[in-house]
């Protein structure tokens, strides 16, 4: 299910310039203001070259923890046109409103986009993408 998600939500994008006002906030609303999203990664700084996991605390517009979506992860740097060199999956923890993404790997420094696909218990879908700067 999360395979078909993703297929259906993200596609890749070809190379794009850094814009030079890149949004690199870790708390974002999504594409289509359906849920509020915030991550960040279990190490400082994030690693390079190396598998780690990042925590997901998901929400409604209002604020509310949302339990029970599925969550499928993307990204990759789009000035090389390369996705991500693993395949993270992510996984709800057991508190309402909190997954985790485990397998998730930085290959070299740079620019890049990790992309969710959000899919509530109610069927509703959008999307998130988080830039980052290695």
């Amino acid at each position: 299910m999360a395979a078909a998600l993703l297929t259906s939500l993200l596609t890749v994008s070809p190379a794009l310039a850094r814009p030079a006002n890149l949004d690199r906030s870790l708390d974002r609303v999504s594409d289509h203001g359906l849920y509020r999203v915030r991550i960040q990664s279990t190490r400082t700084p994030i690693p390079l070259w190396r598998v780690h996991q990042w925590n997901v605390r998901l929400t409604d517009a209002g604020g509310q923890p949302i339990s029970g979506a599925v969550v499928a992860v993307d990204g990759g740097m789009p000035d090389h046109r390369h996705g991500l060199p693993t395949a993270p999956r992510a996984a709800a923890t057991g508190a309402a409103g909190d997954y985790v993404i485990k397998g998730l790997k930085f290959s070299m420094p740079g620019w890049w986009v990790l992309k969710l696909a959000v899919k509530g218990p109610d069927g509703r879908t959008d999307t998130v993408t988080f830039n980052l700067v290695l």
